[in-house]
């Protein structure tokens, strides 16, 4: 039976949907809660519990105008969360059965299990009640497992079973191989989304997602605690002495001969797994420079959009660009016309007649010297405030950053709301998201609060910076 053949027409539309970020955080959920009942399955009212619990504490919103289904109107979270199991069985993740006792009992279908963990290992913290604890936790580091698990194989005596052993290592490199690519492809998402959000708050919500998710969990770790050069020499010798050992090369070579025709097929597509092994090691290197430029890359692009941002003021850009934004967001609402009508009103163009050259009465000016002498020029000879010079700055260096940082910390704690308020100058503003960026990029905690920042200009989401003590 074919892929198609195995799942339902409709079985992803409730991803396709535009509630698709509740269904599919009820969806991991309801799997998690799945999980902790009997082999034969879970009762549906404990489903029902702990949705609506979950829905509870939860900061999605279900939109009834965007559900198809016009009968659908739920009038309180349990109602909610019926409703949502009820979509899951129409699409087939689930399936109910009812005992001789009229006990509802609540099982995931063959293909669901299979999405649903895929899901989970994708991406575990998209349930917000996402627990550390949880067996399905599987963090972005998990390469790490995968190279200790293979510098274990190679380097214990009592692994004699070379063919067990060296599939298991084949097995956990392509495991390897995923992982890394999964996190430089994390990485490549984080830079792309620099250009397409517009906002300060968006900018530093992901800035703070991408330290929690990635920084902390894996990149640090790659760089420092369980750096990968710490196994990766040993596990290129012991590879190249296996690949000499003839007895070893025998009995790996005997198990190939089940999966190939002749032996002298068997014995080049061992010999070539092997090569592959000791490449991908040996080249590992060059991967993590690579995941350092992509890492050096978002900081500094964030760094810079925000600061663009942040500088934008009521001159010829920062009106074109709200312009154009008010366009944006009217076509996005229909109301493209309206939009139109109130930007004409906003510019005039004369028209001008054009004359032929022959007939032309334009006299060209003299010629002119550009004068150099500016404002900044004499100001040290003016009585300016002290704080005069720092409005021009644009650039930061670390240690004034460090040290802004240090000047604002309460027993090893800074939160923004604590500094910005609806009045704060651009420059207080500046300084305090350089030091989200440079606590980003150092061993600090960052806690995203639940409280929005009202400034008179900026929309910000509040954040707590933590030393680690």
């Amino acid at each position: 039976m074919d892929f198609f053949g195995m799942i339902p027409d409709n079985f992803f539309s409730l991803l396709a949907s535009k509630n698709k970020r509740i269904y599919l955080a009820c969806i991991i959920q309801s799997f998690k809660t799945y999980e902790t009942g009997s082999i034969l399955g879970i009762e549906k009212k404990i489903i029902v519990d702990d949705l609506v619990n979950f829905l509870d504490n939860s900061s999605l919103l279900y939109d009834v105008e965007d559900e198809e289904d016009e009968e659908s109107n739920p009038q309180s979270k349990r109602e909610l969360a019926n409703y949502i199991l009820r979509r899951m069985e129409e699409c087939g993740w689930i399936y109910i059965d009812v005992t001789n006792d009229y006990e509802e009992i609540l099982n995931f279908s063959d293909m669901a299990i299979i999405i649903s963990e895929a899901l989970i290992n994708a991406y575990p913290t998209y349930s917000e009640t996402y627990d550390e604890n949880e067996p399905y936790e599987i963090h972005a580091n998990e390469y790490q497992g995968y190279i200790f698990t293979i510098y274990s194989l190679l380097t214990n005596p009592e692994n004699v079973d070379y063919a067990m052993t060296f599939d298991l290592i084949y097995n956990y490199t392509k495991q390897l191989i995923r992982a890394l690519r999964r996190l430089d492809s994390r990485l490549k998402e984080y830079i792309n989304s620099v250009v397409e959000t517009a906002e300060i708050k968006e900018l530093m919500e992901r800035l703070m997602t991408f330290k929690t998710e990635i920084y902390d969990r894996s990149y640090l770790k790659m760089k420092t605690s369980d750096n990968i050069n710490r196994y990766r020499l040993t596990i290129v010798s012991k590879l190249e002495e296996l690949a000499a050992n003839e007895f070893a090369m025998s009995m790996i070579i005997n198990d190939y001969k089940r999966r190939y025709s002749s032996i002298e097929l068997a014995t080049a597509k061992a010999n070539k797994a092997i090569d592959e092994i000791i490449d991908v090691f040996n080249s590992i290197d060059s991967f993590v420079l690579e995941i350092d430029n992509k890492n050096r890359t978002y900081i500094n692009s964030t760094i810079g959009k925000i600061k663009f941002l942040l500088s934008e003021d009521d001159n010829i850009i920062g009106k074109l660009n709200r312009i154009l934004k008010h366009i944006k967001d009217s076509n996005e609402k229909g109301r493209i016309e309206k939009a139109m009508k109130l930007t004409d009103s906003l510019y005039n163009f004369n028209q001008v007649k054009i004359f032929s050259g022959g007939n032309s009465l334009y006299a060209p000016r003299g010629s002119y010297t550009r004068n150099y002498n500016q404002m900044l020029d004499i100001a040290s000879e003016l009585d300016l405030p002290e704080n005069f010079f720092e409005q021009f700055k644009t650039t930061y260096n670390e240690i004034e950053i460090a040290n802004y940082l240090d000047a604002n910390m309460l027993d090893n704690k800074l939160q923004a709301s604590d500094l910005i308020n609806y009045n704060s100058d651009n420059l207080t503003v500046l300084m305090t998201v350089y030091c989200l960026m440079f606590a980003a990029n150092h061993e600090y905690e960052i806690t995203i609060l639940e409280k929005n920042i009202e400034h008179k200009r900026y929309r910000l989401k509040d954040f707590l910076i933590e030393r680690r003590v």
